[in-house]
């Protein structure tokens, strides 16, 4: 009987997912308020746990990241289902499919687990915690209601936090040179740049796109090898946005705002030249 079991394990988890996973509705339950309505080019929410190839995997892992739940699971249904799964969450392709994800959505820690039966398991501790959340949306709330109109057009809207964010920041030298990482530090989150004056990229793309949402503009954020900003939907277009790079560190410490970076095309942007922006341009496909 042993023998048997063994022989026909593939047959045996086959008829257990087509006959028990395939016979009730697999979903994320009760997505939170800051899951991201639109799709893109890259990948997309679907509501198909079942996966039958590689885009489907990368579909689920953003939908369950995008719905904000804390568990979650789907199952493999393919040859090589378990290869891509491992390959797809490897932490810097993870990192890409996080980018297009609210800020408050985004994973500190992500665990993953396949079984033998190809059911993968999910659990994800967040990188924001409650009291962030409320402190942020209630600092960027003040913000909008000095500082912004409705009589303004949206590139203004985003000219004018634009540039609060870079007049009450500096760039975290002092961290960046201490040659440590700690994902918890504030320059790496939007806390950085709105409670203590300092960010890295990190902290100055995350105010910027939760700002963003709040304001239902499309966007999210790309990563090159070492940097990370905005890229905005305006107007029928997608447009670059950096605000790291128009908050330049001086030698005599003077605050400068620059506008170099602010809502470019992708050819403007490579004219700029700065190594730091080289990109993917296979995953982030609105910047070709």
């Amino acid at each position: 009987m042993l023998l048997l079991t063994v022989i026909y394990k593939d047959n045996i988890s086959n008829y257990i997912i087509e006959k028990i996973a395939f016979s009730k509705k697999i979903y994320v339950e009760n997505p939170n308020e800051y899951t991201i309505d639109y799709d893109f080019s890259y990948l997309e929410k679907t509501d198909n746990f079942i996966a039958q190839n590689k885009q489907q995997v990368l579909n689920i892992l953003y939908t369950i990241l995008n719905s904000g739940v804390n568990n979650a699971y789907f199952y493999c249904n393919y040859d090589g289902c378990k290869d891509d799964v491992k390959y797809l969450t490897d932490p810097y392709r993870m990192i890409n499919i996080n980018n297009f994800v609210h800020p408050y959505n985004n994973y500190q820690k992500i665990t993953l687990n396949i079984n033998s039966f190809n059911k993968v398991t999910i659990e994800i501790k967040k990188l924001y915690t409650t009291d962030d959340i409320d402190n942020i949306n209630a600092k960027i709330d003040e913000i909008i209601s000095q500082s912004i109109t409705d009589e303004m057009t949206t590139k203004e809207k985003i000219t004018v936090f634009h540039d609060y964010i870079i007049d009450n920041t500096v760039y975290d030298s002092e961290y960046l040179n201490s040659n440590s990482y700690d994902i918890d530090n504030p320059s790496n989150k939007a806390i950085g740049p709105l409670f203590f004056g300092k960010a890295l990229c990190g902290g100055y793309t995350d105010a910027m796109a939760i700002f963003l949402n709040k304001l239902n503009i499309p966007n999210y954020r790309i990563s090159s090898k070492n940097h990370v900003w905005n890229l905005v939907y305006l107007d029928g277009n997608w447009y670059h946005l950096d605000l790291t790079w128009d908050d330049p560190v001086t030698e005599n410490n003077t605050n400068i705002r620059l506008d170099n970076f602010l809502l470019i095309t992708t050819e403007q942007l490579e004219q700029l030249n700065t190594g730091y922006h080289v990109y993917d341009k296979s995953i982030y496909l609105e910047a070709k």
